[in-house]
C-alpha cells in the first residue's frame, strides 16, 4: 500500500512538473512574442509647430518595403546634417528636444520614426536589427537631395543599434556616429532588464525561458549584437559613445566595449548621474558641450 501511494505521489509530481515546464515555456514564448510586436497601433504624427525651426514632412521608403515618417529641419549649409533615431517605444516626436539643441547650433536635422513605431509601417520590432534598412533609407535620401552635405547619424538606444547595424554599408557616406546608451547585444539587454525588475532566482528563471523561446520569434536573435556590428564599422569614421553612470539597462561597461570595437576615432563619455536616455537631464551643460564639440569635429575630415 505504501509503495502504491508513493508511486501515485511520484506520478502526480511528474505531471505537475511537466505542466509547470509547459506553462513556463508557453508564457516565455508569449512574452517574447509580445516584446517583438509593435507596441501601439500606427498613428499619425502631426507636423510640429516649434519656435526654433520649420519642419518639412517626408515619407521615406526602405529597400525591404517599409514606409517611414520623417521630418526635416533646415539649418546652415556649412554644418553636417544630423539624422536622429529614437529609442524603443518612441518616435521622432521624442527627438524634438534633441532637434532643438541641434537647430539652435545651426545643424540641419532629419528626424526619422523607425519601423513598427509611430506613423511608420511594420509590425515586427527586432530592437534595431531590421531598422538598419531605415537608417540606410534616411542617408540615401540625404545623399540624393543634398549630395554635398556631410552626414552624422545620431541614435538613442534602439536607434544606436540600428545605426551600428547600418554602419558597414555606409563607408565614407557618413562622417560620424553619436550613439546614446547603446546596448551590447540582445542577450545582455534582456538580462539587464529582468535582473533589475525581478527578484533573485525569478530573474534567472525568466531569462532562461526567454533565452529558449526568443529565437523562435527572432531567428536572428544571436546576431542582434551592436558590439559585433561596431567591429565592422569604418575605422576612419568618428564616433561618440554616450553612457549614463546610473544606467542599468545599457551599462557604461557595455558602452566602453562598443567604443573599443569602433576604434581609435571613437570617444566614450560617461555622464555619472545619468540614467537610461536621461543624460541631458542629469548634466545639461556637460551634455551640450560634449555633443556639440563632437559635431564640430565632424565639420572637417
Amino acid at each position: 500500500m505504501g509503495n502504491s501511494v508513493r508511486r501515485k505521489w511520484v506520478r502526480r509530481m511528474f505531471v505537475f512538473a511537466a505542466c509547470a515546464v509547459v506553462f513556463w515555456l508557453v508564457a516565455s514564448f508569449a512574452v517574447a512574442s509580445r516584446l517583438t510586436r509593435r507596441a501601439r497601433p500606427l498613428a499619425p504624427e502631426p507636423l510640429p509647430t516649434v519656435p526654433w525651426g520649420n519642419a518639412e514632412a517626408l515619407t521615406l521608403h526602405t529597400s525591404d518595403g517599409q514606409t517611414l515618417g520623417a521630418w526635416f529641419f533646415s539649418g546652415r549649409s556649412d554644418r553636417p546634417v544630423v539624422v536622429l533615431l529614437h529609442g524603443n517605444g518612441g518616435s521622432r516626436t521624442a527627438c524634438l528636444p534633441q532637434a532643438e539643441l541641434l537647430a539652435a547650433a545651426g545643424y540641419p536635422v532629419l528626424a526619422v520614426t523607425l519601423r513598427a513605431h509611430g506613423d511608420s509601417t511594420g509590425d515586427h520590432n527586432d530592437i534595431g536589427y531590421s531598422a538598419r534598412h531605415d537608417v540606410i533609407a534616411a542617408v540615401d535620401w540625404l545623399n540624393a537631395t543634398r549630395p554635398h552635405a556631410r552626414v552624422v547619424v545620431w541614435g538613442q538606444s534602439l536607434g544606436s543599434a540600428a545605426a551600428l547595424f547600418a554602419a558597414r554599408d555606409f563607408g565614407t557616406r557618413v562622417c560620424g556616429y553619436a550613439l546614446k546608451c547603446p546596448y551590447r547585444d540582445l542577450r545582455t539587454a534582456v538580462w539587464n532588464r529582468l535582473h533589475s525588475r525581478l527578484p533573485p532566482v525569478l530573474d534567472h528563471v525568466a531569462y532562461a525561458g526567454l533565452r529558449i523561446t526568443a529565437p523562435i520569434v527572432l531567428p536572428d536573435f544571436d546576431h542582434i549584437a551592436p558590439v559585433e556590428a561596431a567591429a565592422s564599422a569604418p575605422r576612419e569614421t568618428r564616433a561618440l559613445v554616450l553612457a549614463g553612470g546610473r544606467d542599468s539597462r545599457a551599462t557604461p561597461n557595455e558602452a566602453r566595449e562598443i567604443a573599443a570595437q569602433l576604434g581609435s576615432r571613437a570617444e566614450l563619455v560617461v555622464i555619472a548621474e545619468g540614467d537610461h536616455l536621461q543624460l541631458f537631464e542629469a548634466a545639461p551643460d556637460q551634455y551640450r558641450s560634449v555633443t556639440l564639440g563632437f559635431l564640430g569635429k565632424c565639420n572637417s575630415p
